[in-house]
Order: C-alpha cells, then sequence, then structure tokens
C-alpha cells in the first residue's frame, strides 16, 4: 500500500515513473476499497435501525474494532484529496525530471563534440612542431593561423560553461550521455592555450638562434630529423637514455663522465628531458665550441660528488682505466683543508690542462 504521504527523492525519470506506477497500481484498488466502505457504512446503517426499532441507544460500542464509522469516513475524506495532489507532485517532479535530461543532453552534445576537438588541436600542434619539411617561418605561419583558429573557438567554452552552470543550480551531478566533465574541458583547454603559446615562442626562439648562428635551414632539419629518431614517446622531448642513443649515433665517445657534463647544458634544472631547443643549443655550441677548463671541472665535481677534491679510488671507478690512471698521474695533491691523505686537486688539473694555469 503506497503511502500517499511520504517523502520520495528521485534523480532520473525511470525512478519516477517506477513511483508512478506504484501510484496508479494504489488507484486502481480505491474502487474495491469504495465498495467495502459502502458495504461497512450498510452494516452501520442496519444497526443504527435496529437499535431504533428496540429502543436501544444508538451509541453502541463495537468491542470488535477500534475504528469509528466517523472516522473512517474522516480518513476516506483525506485519501479522496491526498491522491490528487501526489498525482500532481508526481507530474511536477517528472517535468523537472524531463528538464534535468534536456539539460544533461544538451552539455553532452556540446562536450562530446569540445574534447575531441581540443585533442585534434593538440595532435595538430604536435605534428607542426616535429614537422621537417618546409621553413621554420612556414611553422610560425601555421601555428598562428591555429592560434586564430583555437582564440575563435573559445566562444563554445563560454557556452558550455553556461550550460554547466545550469546544471549545478538544478544539483544534477551524474550525466551518463556526456564522455567528459567541464572539469576535464577546463584543463584540456587550459593545456591548448599553454601548448599554442609555448609552441609558438619556441619556434621564434629557433628562428633567432638559426639567424644568430648562421645555421642553414638543411643543418635545421637534419637536427630535427635526429631528434625526432630518438624521441621514442613522439611528445618533443628526449628522456636521458634517448639522449644517450642520439649522440652515440653522432659519434661521441661518451664516458660518465662527459655524459654528465653534457646533460648539466641540456637539462640545467635535471628534470630528465631533453627539449628540442635544447638539443638545438647543444649542437650549435658543440660544433662551434670546444671543451673549457670549466666545464671539466663541473664534470669532475659530479665524480667527486660536491667535493673540491677526488680520491684514487673514485677516478678508478668512474673513469675508464687508461683515462683514470692519466688523470692519477698527472692531478696535483689537494692542499685544501679536511681532505684526507691522497686526495688529488682536480681544479689545478684542469686549469694546467686547458693551459690556463701551470702544474
Amino acid at each position: 500500500m503506497e503511502d500517499l504521504q511520504d517523502m520520495f527523492i528521485v534523480h532520473t525519470i525511470e525512478e519516477v515513473q517506477s513511483l508512478i506506477a506504484a501510484h496508479e497500481q494504489f488507484k486502481a484498488t480505491l474502487p474495491e476499497a469504495d465498495t467495502e466502505r459502502q458495504a461497512i457504512l450498510g452494516i452501520h446503517n442496519e444497526v443504527q435501525k435496529i437499535s431504533q426499532s428496540y429502543g436501544i441507544k444508538s451509541n453502541i460500542i463495537n468491542p470488535y474494532s477500534t475504528i469509528t464509522t466517523e472516522e473512517l469516513l474522516k480518513q476516506w475524506e483525506k485519501v479522496k484529496m491526498l491522491v490528487p495532489q501526489r498525482d500532481g507532485s508526481l507530474q511536477e517532479e517528472m517535468s523537472r525530471q524531463h528538464a534535468h535530461e534536456r539539460l544533461r543532453r544538451q552539455f553532452a552534445a556540446q562536450a562530446n563534440l569540445i574534447g575531441p576537438w581540443i585533442q585534434a588541436r593538440m595532435e595538430e600542434i604536435g605534428r607542426c612542431s616535429l614537422e621537417i619539411g618546409g621553413t621554420l617561418e612556414d611553422q610560425m605561419t601555421q601555428l598562428k593561423q591555429m592560434e586564430h583558429v583555437i582564440i575563435a573557438y573559445k566562444p563554445n567554452i563560454d557556452k558550455l560553461e553556461g550550460d554547466h552552470q545550469l546544471i549545478q543550480e538544478s544539483l544534477i551531478f551524474d550525466n551518463k550521455h556526456a564522455n567528459y566533465t567541464m572539469e576535464h574541458i577546463r584543463v584540456g583547454w587550459e593545456l591548448l592555450l599553454t601548448t599554442i603559446a609555448r609552441t609558438i615562442n619556441e619556434i621564434e626562439t629557433q628562428i633567432l638562434t638559426r639567424d644568430a648562428k648562421g645555421i642553414s635551414q638543411q643543418q635545421m632539419n637534419e637536427f630535427r630529423s635526429s631528434f625526432n629518431h630518438f624521441d621514442r614517446k613522439k611528445n618533443g622531448a628526449m628522456e636521458t637514455d634517448d639522449f644517450r642513443a642520439c649522440l652515440i649515433s653522432m659519434g661521441y665517445d661518451l664516458g660518465e663522465v662527459e655524459f654528465a657534463r653534457i646533460m648539466m647544458l641540456v637539462d640545467q634544472n635535471a628534470t630528465g628531458i631533453v627539449s628540442f631547443q635544447s638539443f638545438i643549443d647543444f649542437m650549435t655550441r658543440e660544433t662551434a665550441d670546444t671543451d673549457t677548463a670549466e666545464q671539466v671541472v663541473a664534470s669532475f665535481r659530479i665524480l667527486a660528488a660536491d667535493k673540491p677534491y677526488i680520491l684514487v679510488d673514485e677516478l678508478r671507478r668512474e673513469l675508464p682505466p687508461e683515462q683514470a690512471e692519466y688523470c692519477i698521474m698527472r692531478m696535483p695533491p689537494y692542499k685544501g683543508p679536511g681532505a684526507p691523505p691522497g686526495a688529488l686537486d682536480y681544479t689545478a688539473f684542469s686549469t694546467a690542462l686547458y693551459g690556463e694555469s701551470d702544474l
């Protein structure tokens, strides 16, 4: 039996439909209940007639029931009042849930278009920044056009924000039709804006580097080809192992010291990745410059764990045998305070090696 005064909380059209079905089942029992009520009233009237015929007092108490005829009539009138009220409440809730469903579908229709659109633009930017053909100026023109398209798309994001606001105000907490939440769209949009701005800035920097150092477009294409080949994840950055493999392929004889020195140049913040701009800077510097005493000192400092001196065991552990023995034979003893016996002065050795001092 339905409780006509029972409060209900629903979130979907299906849940309201279930309540309406239960209410309709209850209403279908009302004719039978009314027949029973009429029968009870008929019995009551018969009792009244008999009591009058025999002069019996009319306020006879029924020992078998606590429900009086007056109470029965009162409850029946209450039911007649509550049934249409329940009908109205359920229909109002059905209308509300239909409105919620329209909001869900309206949001989902836009979000399910915007999400893939953002992803497609991200992929376009990635392909453009990794292209080998064409000049940097061509890439810049293409990126500027993309930027214009992205900025022009902003009203779609604003409209979706408006739809989301309506959903929030209506206390709608789920949307089975949408593949993307508003938070997903916001994060994706901000990432897209950041990526296009950063990529344009990188191309501008590459143009400045090319012009300042006299790099030909062919050389730039060769740098890009090498970088793309060893960028295994194709995300515009080589990881440490990728970069090591790239250097080896170009003929670098890499010991730990040398590679540590190079990583300090290309990854100064120790992120573990090498960007294309850092790669270009390194390649142009390597083709134009030779090692300096400062670079070698920095390499030895890494091996010495930032100590101002280095030990024989550390050299033999970190360097190939021939290089280690060469350094041990030529490094002067470290004369600074606090050094253990046998400590060697790698700073004096490095500056002497590059002719900047005399041992």
